[in-house]
This record gives C-alpha cells, structure tokens and sequence, in this order.
C-alpha cells in the first residue's frame, strides 16, 4: 500500500469514465421502498445523534391506520413488486412493537396469499433487543442493524441513556446473540467521531462474531465532535490494512466485511453505478406519523421537505423541486462534477449535504474525505484480487441492499 497517493486523485490505473453510469433520465417511478417513522423518538440520548440536532423531538407514535394507508400505498393492488422493501429505523423502532407485531402479520398474509412480501430493514440501537425481542426478530426472516460504535470504552463514550449512563453491555449481548443467529440478515454499523479508532471499532465488533460491519464518520454541526485529519488518516491506513489481509487470506477465511469499501468495490466493477446516491425522493420515501411524506426518513417532521401526505399522494411541484435541488444528480453539483471518485459513491447524502453540508448542497466535506480512502483502498482491492484470485471478485457481487433508483 502507498499512503502517500493524495486521495484527490485517483489511484494509478483507475480512470472513473470506465464506470460513468448512464445519462439520467428524470421521470415518476413507482415506490419502491418507504422508511416508517412508527416511534417518533429515541430511548437512549446519543451525544452525536444528527436526528435529533436536526429534527423535532418526541414526534407521536404512527397510527395502526397511517400504518394502513402506508401499506396501500407501497402495495396499491394487493401484489407487492418485485424488490419492493420497507425500512424502520427513524427513532427507536422497538419502541412499537404493537406496529411491528401489526406490519409483521400483513407480510404473513401476503406469503399465506402466495405472494412474496417486501423485504423488511430494521435499524435499531439496541438496547430494546432482549432475549423475547430477538426470539421475535428472527422468526420473522427481516433483516436487522444495530448500532454499536465498538469496544465499551469507545462505545460508551458517546451512546448513552438520558442520565448518561453507558449502554455498551446490553447491546453487544444483543449484536453477539443475532450475529449467531442470523449471520446472513445481520450487520453493524459504527459512529466514528473524533479521536475514535477504526481498528479498535472494527476488532471490538467482529470479535462479537458480526460478518458485515459498516463505518461511518459522524455528521454533526459541532467541530469538536468531528474526526480531523489524523483520524482520517488512521482510518485510511485501516482500511489499506483490512484490504492487504482481505487479500492475504483464503476464500472463507476473510476479516468482517466493510460495507462502505465493499460497495465501492462493486462500482469499482462497475455494477450499481448510479447517478443519485439512493431512490430518495424518487421511487423511495419517508413517511411520518401522521402520513406526511418527505424525501426519506432523515427529513421527516421537517416542513420545508413535506412532499405531500399518503391521504393524497404526494404533490408534483415538491416532488420536481425537490428533485432539481436538494435532490439533483452529482453531475449537477460542482463538488461532486470534479471529484474523481463520485461515481463510487453516487454523490452526496441529500440529508447530509442540505443538513451539514457548507451550503448550496455542497457535500458534507468530512464525507467526502472518508469516502475517497474507501475508493482508493476499494479499487487496490478489485485489482488484487484480479492478479492473485479472479473468481473470488465474484463474491464480492452478493449483498447488494443499497436503495437505489434506476435510471
């Protein structure tokens, strides 16, 4: 590995025009996926949490009926579309576990009918996920995220209760319990914020026996939260690390995955190249409690991205601008027009670069900064595997659960 590469540049050999997606063409689409605000609040007061520096506190729960309405709307004829999904992960979802119970015995009767339900994706904190809860979670076939940001001290650091106590032992038993259990159906992803090591975070968490680990640089409007240049620098050399034993061991025998650079990777390929960093506001929404629609869930109780509401649908006018401005391709935005690695990533996150970002949907620059190591250790890792073990590329091709929209 070579740390000296400058990450804006791309690494030698790699030209991102070989991978351009094709030229969008703008249009309706059906919904694919919606995110379902059904709790509206948090159990636990993270001290870097974006939602709720962001976002109304306390929302109410949804109701069994906006529940409804949601469904129809995903599923207007009764007959699910192929690759449709259903995302819970805005508050603490394990907070209404009457609605999960609820959307739980609505994919039940669509597979009695013969049908094949939506997917569902359920991202939690946690510290909710008992023994009863995770007997319940893995029965129903849905995929599950938790949230851990590493070994106790790192974790504990920044994810705790109101009366800012550490949670750390409560949800590595659970994270350990379900990555038994459901190894396929399960990750992990961590918060890295200032001063946080990604390779204490990684080893804390695999060592729990977690296959498929995500790490994520902190979004928060406080510098003194924010990972600076060393610790980008410590995250680049993890990364050309994990890369060298990834390439090191047997098929089989690999470290956890690292979803960011494993996705970029499969773009590396050229697969999943897009033009839009997900379906956000496209064929992919948010859903309030009381049925208000807004782009995704990191919008929703924000008025000024209320695209609608399911009573009605949502309205043309905000959808076109919203579309054209927060939501536009990367091509679109100066930032993302001269970076090299945009097509690895799709551009930026809509939430985050209207949200944090420096103004004018500019990225949120940190992002942009961690998002290139992972280009550059993405594509050592597709052209090592090409030298040494070509046929291993191909598992690198499973997994593909990224909301996307096609052009």
């Amino acid at each position: 590995m070579n740390l000296e590469l400058p990450l804006d540049r791309p690494p030698p050999g790699f030209d991102p025009a070989d991978i351009q997606a094709s030229p969008w063409q703008e249009h309706d689409r059906p919904v694919m996926a919606l995110a379902l605000d059904l709790a509206g609040r948090c159990n636990i007061a993270c001290r870097y949490c974006a939602e709720s520096a962001s976002q109304p506190h306390h929302r109410p729960f949804m109701s069994p009926d906006t529940l409804a309405k949601a469904w129809d709307w995903l599923i207007p004829d009764g007959i699910p579309r192929q690759g449709s999904s259903i995302r819970l992960g805005s508050g603490e979802p394990l907070l209404a576990m009457p609605l999960l119970q609820d959307l739980a015995d609505r994919l039940e009767r669509l597979r009695q009918a013969g049908q094949v339900p939506p997917e569902v994706f359920l991202t939690t904190n946690g510290t909710l996920a008992d023994a009863e809860v995770r007997d319940w979670l893995v029965s129903k076939g849905w995929h599950v995220k938790i949230s851990l940001d590493g070994p106790q001290a790192i974790h504990d650091q920044w994810r705790v209760t109101a009366a800012g106590r550490g949670t750390h032992g409560q949800v590595a038993e659970a994270v350990e319990a379900l990555a038994k259990r459901m190894p396929d159906r399960f990750s992990v992803t961590a918060v890295l914020c200032r001063g946080n090591d990604p390779q204490a975070v990684f080893d804390g968490i695999s060592s729990l026996g977690v296959r498929r680990i995500e790490l994520v640089p902190v979004v928060h409007s406080d510098p003194n939260i924010l990972p600076d240049g060393k610790d980008l620098a410590r995250y680049r050399a993890f990364t050309e690390a994990w890369v060298d034993d990834w390439l090191a061991t047997p098929e089989g025998t690999e470290p956890a995955e690292l979803v960011r650079l494993t996705n970029a990777a499969r773009r590396t390929m050229g697969y999943d190249v897009k033009r839009v960093v997900c379906g956000a506001g496209r064929n992919f929404f948010g859903v309030g409690p009381e049925g208000d629609i807004y782009p995704c869930f990191r919008f929703v109780g924000l008025p000024e991205y209320r695209l609608g509401n399911i009573a009605s649908g949502p309205d043309g006018a905000s959808l076109k601008a919203f579309r054209q401005g927060v939501g536009r391709t990367y091509e679109q935005r100066p930032d993302c027009r001269n970076c090299w690695s945009a097509p690895l990533c799709g551009g930026p996150c809509f939430s985050c670069a209207e949200l944090f970002g420096s103004g004018g949907g500019a990225p949120f620059a940190l992002h942009c900064d961690f998002m290139r190591a992972d280009a550059h250790a993405a594509v050592r890792l597709v052209n090592g595997l090409r030298e040494r073990s070509p046929e291993r590329l191909l598992a690198l091709l499973a997994g593909l659960v990224d909301l996307h929209v096609e052009a």
